[in-house]
């Protein structure tokens, strides 16, 4: 998953913060990194911002419910885009 502008991280934190479980981001390289930890957050949202092609890391929500949220959140992004 690639963010690509301020709007799409912006709309990516908010649905972040409304995530209850552990939401991870992991790399072409095998790296992982639980974006609901404040530390690893910033790491992993980098990556996210960097990633390009086949180097775009991949999300995982442990729940359901917050994986809803991210789709949701493609929507929105989409809806940006138009």
């Amino acid at each position: 998953m690639k963010i690509r502008n301020n709007d799409e991280l912006k709309l990516f934190e908010e649905t972040l913060d409304r995530c209850e479980a552990s939401v991870l981001v992991v790399t072409a390289q095998g790296e992982q990194y639980d974006l609901k930890d404040p530390a690893q957050r910033y790491i992993g949202i980098t990556a996210m911002l960097q990633g390009e092609g086949l180097n775009e890391p991949e999300l995982f929500a442990s729940s359901y419910k917050d994986e809803m949220k991210f789709f949701d959140y493609l929507n929105r992004v989409e809806a940006l885009a138009a």
